[in-house]
């Protein structure tokens, strides 16, 4: 195919909780009458003699919920000469100064920080039918940051209090019947949704929405029936209104697209409480596409009904789906492409690893970061706006990982870690193994790995990757880690290797074999097989038997990069250069089981493959504690 052949566009979205059929056939009906596109806008035609409450119905808003507005549909609606006209319309004794008065408590002439506002509760009183009551609200200093109100039913009549202080009951609700104060109580859940912004310095926000109050986002119009799930939540793809929030801008500026958000709700017992919730919000809050392209965007978070929610951009697939379902065209555009990605999300890495935008200098110690889950489903791919075949891999979900002051960097247990994922690191099973900065080289390593095999044979060709490193493991059973635990026979019970599968290095010898590998694969290998994949060896922190780190790494990827971006590079991107020769001898270490692991081979006794010849020791306890304390050679 040639160069002009862009990578596939593929869109997967999730499915949210039904819209009720009598919600879906009036949105449908009033679908001319409020839109979720542009501004959010639609011009306000005056019908007839309607009241003002009619005309609030007729642009009313539907969402997953129902029916709602936002409070800049409300100030489009409820226009100060609409407001005024309404007042008067109420023929109570007011002279035009009251008048003028109750007009600037509504819809204020200038927005001035702290003053009360009733825009909300004018609503109501329209939708009740009760305006001539507006006067007792503002007395009474009910007013919108004062909702939501409930209901007490008492033995001879209905009372009506704030739910949030029930000593007294509401005076301006006094004369009202039940019907009236039922009507209030159900609408108010339409107009209490929060606007969602961000900080000034642009951090994320969090908000706390009322069980009842209604969302301001719909259904995405292309959802299918599929929610994407994983082992501590759910993503669900919507549209927010425009009025509800003030992302445009954000995503504008770093190149993502608007009309659709992902909301990711925390699910599992372990993970749904306000422990994690803050944990991972701190992570997002540090951590950002405003510091790193290449790192997920948090836009908000919330809590309703229990659960706790993150908001990000919405992502046309995740990494794991593209590979899948995908052939990547072979030409200088995907190379060029696939350097930069690979490049990108190293440096996104190295960002998390060696958070230098956190580090203030010459005050106190440094801090440093961990993903500790990298994996393909949680890398992202955002389509860029404005260009409909470009797309950006991001780092995300931060749900395992941590930070850090350098007296502690590497203290999460091997337990937290989920118990057979495919990318696991020997240490998860080794004595003393902790979630280094090392892990996350591993499990990017074996990503990287993955990403090359596809972009050489496309999906077919991972999947047959997959099968082939199926090996049996302490569990009993089998699974396509990228590593093997065996015995040692020949040196008794109880003695056992670590060491990158023989399939896992007999594939990238084939892959070495392609005819399309060119230098820029070569190149990538080199760095997966000699810096990444490594099981770490008990040498004194010398470079053989240790992992790179991100920022060597990144660096040795930019020159990649570079290469590849470089007009007139003599194939260095696509020209194949085969190499057949024998695949690359890899160490076997020597290491000592966890609890865990021992207890897997006590109880199932697998058949482990036996390991016969040389084999180097495997880092101590102590060693794993200070791996991430040993100097850098970036740094000098």
């Amino acid at each position: 195919m040639g160069d002009n052949n862009a990578l596939p566009k593929v869109i997967v979205s999730s499915s949210e909780r039904p819209l009720d059929e009598a919600i879906t056939e009036i949105a449908e009906e009033q679908g001319s009458r409020y839109t979720y596109e542009g501004d959010g806008l639609v011009p306000i035609v005056d019908i007839g003699d309607n009241t003002l409450g009619s005309l609030l119905r007729y642009y009313e808003i539907y969402g997953i919920d129902g029916r709602y507005w936002t409070p800049k549909l409300l100030r489009h609606i409820l226009s100060r000469d609409r407001v005024e006209a309404e007042v008067k319309r109420t023929k109570q004794s007011w002279g035009d100064s009251d008048i003028q008065y109750f007009v600037d408590a509504v819809y204020p002439k200038d927005e001035i920080t702290g003053t009360k506002s009733y825009l909300r509760i004018f609503a109501l009183l329209v939708l009740a039918e009760r305006v001539r009551d507006l006067a007792k609200f503002i007395r009474h200093g009910v007013c919108d940051e004062k909702l939501p109100i409930a209901i007490v039913q008492t033995r001879t009549q209905r009372l009506v209090y704030l739910e949030r202080d029930k000593s007294k009951p509401l005076e301006c609700f006094e004369g009202w019947s039940d019907n009236d104060k039922e009507c209030f109580e159900r609408n108010q859940w339409s107009v209490t949704a929060p606007f969602f912004d961000l900080t000034k310095e642009r951090i994320c926000k969090e908000f706390h929405l009322h069980h009842s109050t209604f969302r301001p986002w719909r259904k995405s119009e292309d959802s299918a029936a599929l929610e994407n799930c994983g082992a501590y939540g759910a993503v669900t793809l919507v549209e927010f209104h425009p009025t509800s929030h003030s992302f445009h801008n954000a995503l504008t500026g770093i190149k993502l697209g608007r009309s659709r958000l992902a909301i990711k709700t925390l699910y599992d017992a372990k993970f749904n409480d306000e422990q994690q919730f803050r944990r991972e919000l701190d992570q997002l809050k540090r951590f950002s596409g405003f510091v790193h392209e290449h790192l997920v965007t948090t836009l908000g978070a919330f809590k309703q009904g229990g659960q706790w929610n993150f908001i990000f951009p919405s992502a046309a697939y995740d990494l794991e789906k593209y590979l899948e379902q995908q052939n990547p065209p072979w030409n200088r555009r995907t190379v060029t492409w696939a350097s930069k990605q690979l490049w990108g999300i190293m440096g996104a890495l190295d960002t998390i690893h060696n958070p230098q935008h956190l580090h203030v200098s010459g005050k106190g110690e440094k801090r440093y970061g961990r993903h500790g889950d990298i994996k393909c489903d949680n890398i992202l791919c955002f389509q860029v706006a404005g260009a409909s075949d470009q797309y950006v891999l991001v780092i995300s979900d931060f749900g395992l990982s941590d930070f850090n002051r350098d007296t502690s960097r590497s203290n999460i247990p091997n337990q937290r870690i989920p118990a057979v994922p495919g990318y696991r690191p020997p240490e998860c099973d080794i004595k003393g193994g902790l979630v280094s900065r090392a892990y996350d080289i591993w499990t990017m390593g074996c990503l990287f790995l993955e990403f090359l095999t596809w972009l050489l044979g496309g999906p077919t060709c991972l999947k047959e990757f997959q099968h082939k490193r199926e090996t049996t493991f302490i569990t009993g059973s089998k699974n396509n880690i990228f590593f093997d635990l065996m015995t040692c026979e020949e040196e008794g019970p109880g003695v056992y290797v670590a060491q990158v599968k023989l399939e896992v290095t007999e594939w990238i010898q084939r892959l070495r074999r392609d005819k399309n590998c060119s230098r820029f694969i070569h190149d990538v290998l080199d760095l997966i097989q000699m810096e990444m994949l490594v099981v770490l060896e008990n040498n004194e922190g010398q470079s053989s038997g240790k992992r790179s780190s991100s920022g060597e790494l990144k660096d040795k990827l930019e020159r990649i990069r570079l290469k590849c971006a470089k007009e007139g590079d003599g194939g260095y991107g696509t020209l194949g250069v085969t190499e057949d020769k024998d695949p690359l001898t890899v160490p076997a270490v020597e290491v000592a089981l966890n609890e865990f692991a021992t207890k897997m081979v006590l109880e199932q006794k697998p058949r482990l493959r036996d390991h016969k010849g040389k084999k180097k020791k495997s880092m101590l306890p102590d060693q794993f504690k200070e791996i991430d304390n040993w100097p850098d050679p970036k740094d000098g």
